[in-house]
């Protein structure tokens, strides 16, 4: 795995050089955001309470293990792509790349996708980029993000819905580590609030209506 490659020249009986689809200034804007994961978003995530398995499934992350790569026609907007929860192909998409983002947008959209790797769903990714990315380009997500993330989610119960990693109440936009107490092999176990997430509650307010799903 490492970043993802194209064949410039040859012919059709082969031959050829495989060269990163990703720019060299881009390559480096990727890197420099995995520095900052090690830095700063796994340490944020280790020190909150209850996050600790988080914590070490991003310790584990780097090129090694995530296929990397520079733009899709699936990107539609969007800062950054993973193939699916727990997957390990990472598009970064023209937002969050040189020249159009600056280097805080990359840094973002890798803890973003990478929250993703580690089976989060778009509410765990939102709400931990903005809990430990405040000020270095995270911004709230939209009224149809949120509108995602009930249908993404399960109902826990006592006005509270469960993402892999947190909760969310869908009533007044406050988000916390997910506690699971108890359960055994034909039961689940109870969900429950734990550490809150410092999100603009506001934002995270449900509106009424419909849409969202997976970016």
């Amino acid at each position: 795995m490492s970043f993802e490659t194209h064949t410039e020249g040859g012919s059709w009986t082969g031959g050829g050089t495989e060269v990163p689809n990703c720019s060299s200034a881009e390559i480096d804007a990727i890197r420099a955001a995995l520095r900052f994961l090690v830095d700063s978003g796994q340490p944020c995530v280790a020190g909150v309470a209850g996050l600790g398995a988080l914590a070490t499934c991003l310790a584990g992350k780097n090129e090694r293990n995530i296929n990397l790569d520079c733009r899709s026609s699936d990107c539609n907007g969007a800062f950054g792509i993973t193939n699916h929860r727990g997957g390990s192909d990472v598009t970064f998409c023209d937002p969050a790349l040189p020249p159009n983002g600056i280097q805080a947008d990359t840094d973002v959209t890798l803890f973003h996708e990478f929250i993703h790797t580690c089976d989060g769903m778009e509410l765990d990714a939102w709400a931990m980029e903005n809990h430990c990315y405040a000020g270095h380009g995270t911004f709230d997500p939209g009224v149809e993000t949120v509108r995602g993330f009930e249908s993404e989610t399960d109902d826990a119960g006592n006005n509270l819905r469960a993402g892999r990693w947190v909760v969310w109440e869908p009533d007044t936009g406050r988000v916390f580590v997910k506690v699971e107490t108890g359960g055994s092999w034909n039961s689940s176990p109870t969900i429950s609030r734990g550490v809150e997430l410092n999100v603009n509650n506001a934002a995270y307010i449900l509106q009424p209506g419909g849409g969202g799903g997976w970016i």
